[in-house]
């Protein structure tokens, strides 16, 4: 019992990683950003590239790659939803312009890399520890800090700085942010950055824990997804309380009925959500976002 929830913390930690970072864009730019799935494997990738073709050290292949992927998703809203926006795109414009950023960017990873399983884990993230009669790998301990820290930190940002407060304006109003004098496409900037950098953190842990390969991303992006709407949109506690009832059911799903029927309980308990609680754990039914 103490590895299941052991298994739980961790799936649930990883979970709210990947969902922060997808909810920052989606409550801000009020559009499905499905390259972001592209966004959280080039974090990985670029870390291979980084420490086997550069022969960098570890220490610096890391950060290196998460400049990188916090780049690509900045340059994305640069390059090309920022002009979409200007010239009137609607949501659907910018989802069908994202996905094909995502096949794009998929394929070019499966060029440049092949398509089989890389995999960078060191001695110190792949050493497991015994605690509680529960066996954890370096790397699981780190996303469970990491997890910790990015709620504490959003948390912090919303509330107490003045990123925090164009952010939510933003959200919550695009029209009454601008004529308030928010600068709507830094704001995106910004939000993107965030976004992009913790997905490619998110992509980062993903490869040290189970290796990676060029369509990791989706899935990840998925449940992601999924926490968000059992959140109740953009609220970050609701985002975690959500991504841990996501992994305790995957978890339970898992011990009773095998591994290959963890997705098919996330997404029967999202339908669940759906049809009889739409606005999620935590939130309530409207038509304004949240981040």
């Amino acid at each position: 019992m103490s590895q299941i929830l052991a298994n739980v913390v961790f799936l649930g930690s990883a979970t709210f990683l990947t969902a922060i970072s997808f909810s920052l864009i989606f409550s801000t730019g009020r559009f499905f950003h499905f390259a972001h799935a592209a966004v959280i494997t080039s974090g990985a990738y670029g870390c291979f590239a980084f420490s086997r073709w550069l022969s960098l050290p570890m220490l610096v292949s890391v950060p290196f790659a998460i400049v990188t992927g916090t780049g690509i998703g900045w340059s994305l809203d640069l390059a090309i939803y920022r002009p979409l926006r200007h010239k009137g795109a609607s949501p659907l414009i910018l989802l069908l312009a994202s996905l094909g950023i995502y096949i794009i960017l998929q394929n070019g990873l499966s060029m440049l890399f092949g398509d089989d399983t890389k995999v960078i884990a060191g001695s110190a993230t792949a050493r497991s520890f015994d605690i509680v009669g529960a066996r954890v790998t370096g790397i699981q301990l780190i996303v469970m800090g990491l997890a910790a820290t990015v709620c504490v930190a959003k948390v912090f940002l919303l509330d107490k700085t003045r990123i925090g407060l164009a952010l939510r304006a933003v959200a919550n109003s695009p029209e009454l942010a601008k004529v308030s004098g928010v600068d709507f496409d830094k704001t995106m900037g910004i939000a993107f950055c965030m976004g992009s950098f913790l997905a490619s953190v998110a992509g980062l842990c993903q490869a040290f824990d189970v290796g990676m390969t060029p369509t990791m991303g989706l899935p990840m992006l998925l449940l992601g997804v999924v926490a968000v709407v059992l959140g109740g949109g953009g609220k970050t506690l609701g985002i975690a309380a959500a991504s841990f009832l996501l992994a305790s059911v995957q978890a339970m799903a898992g011990w009773w009925l095998g591994t290959h029927w963890e997705e098919t309980a996330a997404f029967l308990l999202l339908v669940a959500f759906l049809l009889y609680r739409p606005q999620g754990l935590l939130g309530r039914v409207s038509k304004q976002g949240s981040v």
